[in-house]
């Protein structure tokens, strides 16, 4: 939830101070405007010999909840109050005892505020100045040349003046942006407006009591009613507190929203780094899950692999045993044929023995003629066996076969090598 910054009270507490004196330091007016940072409020007090007009005028103001942005008057019975609503509405003037009627009634025409003040010249005549916005005025003809030329030469320069306040006997002080400027017969008032700092407000009473206003303090002199100066003593304690306090105030909220603002800072850099490690975590994972499954593709691969040699070995090696009993059957069928040539053989001499003699020579040459003849190739079956292997002897082996096996194909020992029988001729 939002809060809203504590408002600042700005001004020193010296500029919210009004003071002034009237024929001695026991006829007096003050303005003091409060301001605690939630409220602003403002006094008003006067004592003596203050004209009845004014203490009318103010006193209406105050019925019409009108605050007073302006007030002066002096001895002879000019006046001039401007008050306006504490919303800012209402503004008006109220004036009187002075011949700068029409000219007062001009310059408050407009929007910007008057600054007036009436003082005496020399001779006890009415003397005036009216500052209007920045640096717009009007005086009379008969105030201190020494003013009148500063003020000129502040418009020329269009720097500002700040305020002017006419007493008796010609005397004035003003402040402006190029400084301050005084006439006086008042040696000790002359002395503390040579003193270093800003001045916010002078009074000067017609007896020559005066009361200076500073940022922070007052200084008066003797002669000054004792109730004025208990009052600013009581109005620099308390407004002194309340700027005190609403500082704290400000500095309390500056620290709290500081706190906060690097609590959320804190808060949404821990989120940004736990979302930040969520997706680091996140890659490392899929990495991890992608290492896995292409080390379990790697192993599948290399698991299908094996089974396909286990299976390729296991065919090879059923084809070996196949391979090895035909040839065992092939073998067994080629003893039975030798021994079944062999029973013939044999009873074929039985039967040329029992022939005539002279039928037996004739049975006899072709039996010769046999014997030198050899048996077809054993492997392709079709040419003749022209070669015997080495060592077991077997002629078994046609020119061509005999390069292409390993061992003898009927008693299966190990060929180192094949010799050629000549004498036998090749079957046609």
């Amino acid at each position: 939830m939002a809060t809203v910054p504590p408002r600042p009270i700005n001004g020193s507490v010296g500029s919210r101070i009004r003071v002034i004196l009237g024929d001695s330091g026991d006829d007096w007016l003050l303005l003091t405007n409060h301001d605690d940072g939630n409220r602003m409020w403002q006094t008003k007090d006067w004592s003596g010999g203050i004209p009845a007009k004014v203490k009318k005028q103010i006193n209406n103001c105050t019925n019409k909840d009108r605050r007073l942005r302006g007030v002066n008057f002096n001895t002879n019975g000019c006046w001039y109050i401007n008050g306006v609503k504490e919303d800012g509405t209402g503004g008006h003037a109220w004036w009187g005892g002075t011949s700068a009627s029409d000219t007062l009634k001009e310059m408050t025409g407009g929007s910007l505020l008057v600054k007036v003040s009436f003082g005496l010249d020399d001779y006890g005549s009415d003397t005036y100045c009216f500052i209007k916005g920045k640096n717009g005025y009007n005086v009379s003809n008969n105030l201190n040349s020494g003013l009148k030329d500063r003020m000129k030469r502040v418009n020329e320069q269009r720097k500002g003046i700040n305020f002017v306040r006419l007493f008796g006997d010609g005397e004035y002080f003003i402040s402006d942006d190029n400084g301050t400027q005084w006439v006086t017969s008042a040696i000790f008032l002359s002395k503390e407006l040579k003193k270093s700092g800003k001045v916010e407000d002078v009074a000067k009473a017609g007896d020559g009591s005066w009361v200076i206003i500073k940022p922070d303090h007052y200084v008066s002199s003797r002669g000054v009613d004792s109730a004025l100066t208990q009052q600013l003593d009581q109005f620099y304690r308390d407004q002194k507190n309340r700027n005190n306090q609403r500082t704290q105030a400000i500095n309390a909220y500056r620290i709290r929203k500081r706190e906060e603002r690097e609590a959320r800072e804190r808060a949404e850099r821990e989120a940004r780094e736990m979302a930040e490690q969520a997706e680091r975590d996140a890659a490392e994972r899929e990495a991890r899950e992608a290492a896995a499954a292409i080390e379990a593709a790697e192993r599948a691969e290399e698991r299908a692999k094996k089974e396909d040699l286990e299976k390729a070995n296991t065919r090879a090696a059923v084809l070996e045993s196949k391979l090895e009993e035909r040839l065992r059957e092939e073998l067994k069928s080629i003893k039975e044929l030798e021994q079944y040539v062999q029973n013939r053989k044999q009873s074929l001499r039985q039967s040329i023995m029992e022939l005539p003699p002279s039928m037996r020579q004739q049975f006899k040459n072709v039996n010769e003629k046999q014997t030198i003849s050899h048996s077809e190739c054993v492997v392709c079956q079709d040419t003749a066996a022209v070669r015997a292997v080495v060592p077991c002897g077997h002629l078994c082996l046609c020119d061509t076969c005999a390069n292409s096996v390993v061992t003898c194909p009927l008693c299966r020992g190990q060929r180192q090598s094949t010799l050629k029988i000549f004498g036998n001729p090749a079957k046609s």
